[in-house]
């Protein structure tokens, strides 16, 4: 009988340890299943959606207008090429000593600054506010206080010594305790500088802001990722903003123009449960819901924020910040995650030549941004790939693995782009201020006008791989020449020729001397 039970618990034992493993990888299964099922839908919405016969460049659809700037709209809803690509297209500008007012929206934003300098603001969910305000003046006057004192006991000599010590402890202490106070009022989370050409990765449900402190507009312009997985509304950007009074939507056609766009969530709430909610009395609550300034979603700075001499962040903010891409740690560190999260490099210059994956002397450049070089893309699943060429010179006929939503910041370009069957869906100038949505897999091809063409893509995927027809590493010089020959039904001579005549140039191809289609 004893044998019986002292054989049966470690079965026993054993059984309820495959059950509980069982249930434990059912489970992540589940898991697993539910997030590729919701991408898998997604992916379902778009493809039912992406039967554009014709593409298009074009400008924004709509313009919300407030007092410091423009917030510039193209949606799926007015947008038959975004909503293939489950995109929406952003340009945003905030005038010299104005503010973007704090916002955070459902889908994941991927931003580039096409013109000026500013700072941004990024709040994360339970980050601490470790950046305070530097307490350089405070210390220079104690410094100051304490120097004279010592001098002044020098003077007197030791007869009032005593009494100049205990005086000299409480004006101590009493410093000390300003700079404490004044530290913690202060405090805030990290901000970052931006400049013409950064790529920045805004995360869905954070709470961001700009202001501009520079001579000229801050111009960013950017796609809201609006099919992404995290996004759990209707397949469209939501923003939604924290401070503010909603602003008027004006369209280029006149259906729906007048309608109000944004407004302050906090605007809502019951005014006395948020009056209890936030500590304050009920009266400030009341200014913050009705605010009575109507200057819309990006507001004018009644004293404007000027650099204070020898540093680099306006007064307003009074708090440490990190001025370059180095500053930002990366990965993670002895924190663990919350602290990977914490300090994740959000930004990288996309207009650095040094930094180029493609450069070629006479014909351009192309930097590309994807999560090896800014990690925070891959939560994201976007990417940019930021191209400059010279006048006259191509960029190699090519695809790319997901959608691409392509922005014109200089010159102006003739474009064309081919879907599967062979048909070119769009041959025309791309001029500067104008996007072009280009469809997964469609085949496109450029050549720069007589003052070049500079542009900003951004992909729906975070490693973009690009194959291409001529080149280093073109598809047809990996193929056999046989293959090559009996598939275009050419010389042994003409495949060479084709698989070959451009093997030291990639992507990019500079003019050849004077040597130029005429293009109808």
């Amino acid at each position: 009988m004893y044998n019986q039970c002292s054989v049966r618990n470690p079965m026993e034992k054993n059984m309820r340890a495959l059950v509980l493993l069982f249930l434990c990888c059912w489970s992540l299964a589940e898991v697993v299943n539910g997030q590729q099922q919701q991408q898998r839908e997604g992916q379902m919405q778009q493809q039912q959606s992406c039967r554009t016969q014709h593409l298009s460049a074009q400008q924004p659809y709509e313009t919300i207008r407030s007092e410091g700037g423009t917030i510039e709209l193209s949606t799926r809803q007015d947008n038959d090429e975004l909503d293939c690509a489950g995109v929406e297209f952003i340009r945003e500008t905030v005038e010299r000593d104005c503010l973007a007012l704090q916002r955070f929206s459902n889908v994941p934003e991927i931003r580039y600054v096409v013109e000026g300098q500013g700072w941004l603001g990024v709040v994360f969910p339970g980050c601490p506010e470790t950046f305070r305000r530097s307490p350089f003046e405070e210390e220079g006057e104690c410094q100051r206080r304490r120097g004279g004192e010592g001098r002044g006991r020098g003077e007197r000599g030791r007869g009032g010594e005593g009494e100049e010590e205990q005086r000299g402890r409480g004006r101590e202490e009493e410093c000390s305790r300003h700079e404490r106070e004044r530290a913690r009022e202060e405090s805030s989370q990290k901000i970052r500088r931006v400049r013409r050409g950064d790529v920045v990765a805004i995360y869905a449900g954070v709470a961001y802001w700009w202001y501009n402190d520079g001579d000229t507009p801050l111009r960013t312009v950017a796609i809201a990722d609006a099919s992404n997985h995290q996004n759990q509304l209707d397949k469209r950007y939501r923003p939604f903003f924290l401070a503010g009074s909603s602003a008027t939507r004006e369209r280029r056609e006149r259906q729906g123009e007048g309608q109000r766009y944004g407004g302050n969530v906090l605007a809502g709430f019951d005014p006395n449960m948020l009056a209890e909610a936030l500590g304050v009395r009920r009266q400030v609550v009341i200014d913050i819901q009705e605010n009575n300034r109507e200057s819309g979603l990006i507001v004018r700075v009644n004293e404007p924020l000027r650099p204070r001499p020898g540093r680099g962040a306006p007064q307003f903010f009074n708090t440490f910040v990190e001025d370059s891409e180095e500053d930002e740690r990366e990965g993670v560190n002895p924190g663990g995650l919350h602290q990977f999260y914490c300090n994740m490099r959000l930004r990288h210059n996309a207009d650095r030549p040094d930094d180029a994956d493609v450069f070629v002397r006479d014909g351009g450049r192309l930097n590309t941004v994807n999560r090896f070089k800014l990690p925070a893309l891959t939560h994201l699943n976007l990417a940019a790939e930021r191209g400059v060429l010279r006048p006259g010179a191509m960029f190699a006929p090519s695809w790319v693995a997901c959608h691409a939503i392509l922005y014109a910041t200089r010159g102006d370009a003739r474009i064309q782009v081919v879907e599967n069957r062979g048909r070119r869906v769009f041959d025309g100038r791309v001029q500067e201020g104008q996007f072009l949505v280009i469809p997964q897999f469609y085949a496109v091809m450029k050549r720069a006008g007589d003052q070049g063409f500079d542009w900003i893509t951004f992909t729906t995927c975070h490693s973009p791989i690009r194959s291409s027809f001529t080149g280093r590493n073109s598809v047809l010089k990996a193929m056999p020449q046989e293959v090559v020959m009996n598939a275009y039904n050419i010389s042994m001579r003409e495949a060479h020729e084709l698989r070959w005549n451009r093997e030291h140039e990639f992507l990019i191809l500079p003019p050849r001397g004077s040597r130029r289609e005429s293009e109808e």
